[in-house]
């Protein structure tokens, strides 16, 4: 060995620490910096998802206890029972479903009570109830139509929907005429 021989492979060996400190730095300078540029930009997406996570929790929380409570709500609308009302108390029932239409923001533009004509179905209920028929006809939305006629379901006064009618407006296609036909049952 002859020691230009050493001396050279000094500077081979320093010229590979110096390359190897070269890639170290353009490593750390460069290429980290991008690396946990792309890391930190990512926490705010972390966080909203965490909350999100944890808004959704109590989300489905408040649904499963309104769900057992609308359980119970059912069971007690089955059990409670609707009163029928006297032939002379027929005009206060037409207000009050005037004014539940009122509540909804629905136009009444006529009620019509009639009686309704006896046949064998109806026979065997006797001289004790007589059917009347509530011909209602109305201006409004759908949405308000449905809560409308839920509300008229929950009435302490015994209602069911006969018929309905849906037929559009032209000027207001939001709005649309209905026909609805109430029957309920009075006692002479």
């Amino acid at each position: 060995m002859n020691l230009n021989d050493i001396v050279l492979d000094k500077q081979k060996k320093i010229l590979i620490v110096i390359f190897c400190a070269l890639i170290i730095y353009v490593d750390t300078a460069f290429i980290l910096k991008i690396q946990t540029g792309g890391i930190n930009s990512l926490n705010p997406k972390i966080a909203k998802l965490k909350t999100d996570l944890n808004n959704l929790n109590r989300s489905l929380d408040n649904m499963r206890a309104a769900k057992g409570k609308q359980g119970l709500a059912a069971v007690k609308t089955i059990i409670r029972s609707s009163k029928i009302l006297s032939e002379d108390q027929v005009s206060g029932l037409l207000q009050d479903i005037s004014i539940e239409a009122n509540k909804f923001d629905i136009k009444v533009d006529q009620i019509r009570p009639s009686r309704e004509t006896v046949n064998t179905k109806n026979a065997n209920l006797g001289d004790k109830f007589v059917p009347i028929l509530i011909n209602l006809d109305l201006t409004c939305g759908y949405h308000n139509l449905g809560k409308f006629i839920n509300g008229l379901e929950n009435f302490l006064v015994f209602l069911s929907a006969q018929e309905l009618k849906i037929s559009t407006q032209l000027p207001d296609y939001m709005k649309q005429k209905v026909v609805l036909v109430l029957k309920t049952y009075v006692t002479k």
